[in-house]
């Protein structure tokens, strides 16, 4: 008979520990204007925040310290560098071939804030509705003089933002939408429409100069609230600061914390909100629909792939309930394929 040969009794069997899988990460790159204007700081926050609910995406940010060339140089390194996607905030139209290209390299962009001249350079553009935000924000000044009384014919001022920027292109449009009309009749008289570059100190020289010939100024309709400021602080080194709310009405757009207490005091009537951190989380989300499962916004919903940021407008009677930026403390879905809320 034979014997049955067996291992050593109480031989105990090794434990094997199971391997994690690897996660494969897609490099993406976050290509935005830079820190200036201080809009774009809550911009990069929103990216950073947003990052940790992707972990498959190796977010890199970088800074085009608002130049234009930096921009097409950098999303050129992207596609060499293989990047599997782009979120772009372009400077101004010029980065569109550059887009375009990267495009047709099959790197997929997602534009956000400012825009691209073509939408054969981006799967999704994610921003507010910048002619609604010029309208809006110079209907509720005009609202304001007439409430007031204010004698016509009314003088305004119009300070654009960076010349060849889509915010700034549109906000003026939207503006002299409202102010045509006016113009036509005699209401209202544009006394000095000029490029203040988004910034504090271009639009203060560009007033205090205004204001060295004129003060019969009613209206400031300012394309940011970086230039609001810069307005708010001419009046004030012309020691004209009580004419604010009085006689003067100042519009401005973005939520900026200062400009916000501006508003509070009654020395700037009103701001619009369109969050840069919403816009960042939304296009990251946008990119990561479109990578995972090549979902991108539908024509029928969303025509030219313009996913719309919500807008507020801000006055007195509810700046204490908007935060800076208009930040929202609890961040939405983006309003197609797959996403969720987040605490800001």
């Amino acid at each position: 008979m034979l014997a049955m040969i067996a291992g050593p009794v109480g031989a105990s069997a090794r434990a094997v520990t199971p391997k994690t899988p690897k996660v494969t990460r897609s490099l993406v790159y976050f290509i935005y204007n830079g820190p200036t204007p201080p809009y774009f700081g809550p911009m990069l926050s929103g990216a950073n925040a947003v990052a940790k609910y992707y972990p498959n995406l190796d977010i890199k940010t970088l800074s085009a310290n608002a130049s234009a060339a930096t921009e097409v140089t950098q999303i050129k390194e992207a596609v060499a560098a293989g990047a599997k996607g782009i979120v772009l905030n372009p400077v101004d139209a010029s980065d569109t071939s550059a887009a375009v290209q990267a495009m047709k390299a099959g790197v997929p962009v997602v534009t956000l804030d400012r825009d691209i001249t073509s939408t054969s350079g981006r799967i999704a553009f994610i921003g507010d509705k910048d002619v609604t935000l010029g309208q809006e924000m110079t209907t509720e000044g005009l609202s304001w003089l007439k409430s007031h009384g204010i004698k016509t014919p009314w003088n305004v001022v119009i300070l654009e933002g960076t010349l060849g920027a889509s915010t700034a292109v549109d906000r003026l449009t939207g503006a002299m939408d409202v102010l045509k009309p006016l113009i036509a009749n005699h209401t209202v008289k544009v006394v000095l429409n000029q490029s203040a570059d988004f910034g504090t100190a271009p639009a203060q020289t560009l007033m205090t100069e205004e204001l060295a010939k004129t003060t019969n100024i009613q209206l400031v309709i300012s394309g940011n609230d970086a230039m609001a400021l810069g307005v708010i602080n001419a009046y004030a080194a012309h020691g004209l600061t009580s004419a604010l709310g009085k006689t003067v009405a100042i519009v401005g757009a973005d939520a900026q914390p200062q400009d916000m207490t501006d508003i509070a005091k009654g020395t700037q009537l009103a701001t619009v909100t369109h969050s840069p951190y919403l816009e960042a989380f939304w296009a990251v989300e946008a990119l990561s629909n479109y990578l995972t499962s090549q979902t991108k916004p539908s024509a029928a919903k969303f025509p030219h792939g313009d996913v719309t940021i919500p807008m507020t407008i801000v006055t007195k009677a509810n700046v204490s309930k908007v935060a800076g930026w208009g930040t929202p403390s609890v961040v939405p879905p983006l309003p197609y394929g797959k996403s969720s809320s987040h605490k800001s």
